[in-house]
């Protein structure tokens, strides 16, 4: 039983009482309250004790409830060519190559040139490499309003001389057990060649198609690569960079049409 419900009752047990003396019981006092008006009274005692006693028990605060803020990570928006282009290392062909975007592969957007057309993106196969890629045959997708346009580079970091008399090499030892092209697969042998013309670089990068493959001596000016090729008359791109530190020479490449 509650504080309150047990105030009810005792007011209650109080109110009887006092209409059955006043019923019963005469003291010969005077009768300075009329026996009728008892009753109202004692119901309107008994009402402002029962607001009283409202007032005095204490409520719980409920807590705020925690609302989820949602969350939304922007998707970078990407872009494709309908051409092969070439990369830079700023917006025009006056600064270091650094690859070629061909069509098919999919690149991410991280800035935009728009007085120059150019838009910078992410190298694929160099980590942490960005470079110009002219919109001519750009398709972009995803939203590019809030894109940095960072300030045009100097081409201070492609310092060293790139490597050149570049020439290639091949053997192909076909792998196929039938005719049929959709399966047509060889074991490609290339020698890789060139001349290094900077005196003071610490190694030589090696890639083919766009990807780093092998990082080799200062002195080195060859490399022998094996690999399997899915289909025998498909372009393979060998390219070559002189480094020396952060400083790089730009990046020459050859392409090997085809391997018999």
């Amino acid at each position: 039983m509650t504080a309150l419900t047990k105030l009810r009752a005792l007011l209650s047990i109080l109110a009887l009482t006092i209409l059955a003396c006043g019923a019963t019981v005469d003291l010969g006092l005077p009768k300075l309250i009329r026996q009728d008006v008892i009753p109202t009274m004692v119901a309107q005692t008994l009402q402002a004790l029962t607001q009283q006693a409202f007032l005095t028990i204490p409520t719980s605060t409920p807590l705020p409830t925690a609302t989820a803020t949602p969350t939304h990570t922007p998707v970078p928006p990407t872009l494709s060519v309908s051409a092969a282009t070439d990369c830079h290392a700023g917006p025009s062909n006056l600064y270091g190559f650094v690859i070629t975007i061909r069509p098919g592969t999919i690149v991410t957007v991280v800035g935009k040139d728009t007085a120059d057309n150019y838009w910078i993106i992410e190298a694929p196969g160099y980590p942490g490499t960005v470079c110009w890629l002219s919109g001519q045959y750009a398709q972009l997708s995803g939203d590019t309003t809030h894109l940095p346009a960072p300030a045009t580079p100097q081409p201070s970091l492609y310092t060293l001389s790139e490597p050149r008399g570049l020439r290639v090499s091949c053997s192909a030892e076909d792998l196929s057990d039938d005719d049929d092209s959709e399966h047509d697969k060889s074991r490609w042998n290339v020698v890789f060649r060139w001349t290094n013309t900077e005196p003071d670089q610490a190694g030589v990068r090696l890639f083919r198609n766009g990807h780093q493959i092998a990082t080799l001596g200062s002195h080195a000016s060859s490399y022998t690569d094996s690999f399997v090729q899915r289909h025998r008359h498909h372009d393979i791109t060998y390219g070559v960079q002189a480094v020396n530190g952060r400083w790089v020479s730009s990046i020459v490449t050859i392409d090997v049409r085809r391997c018999d």
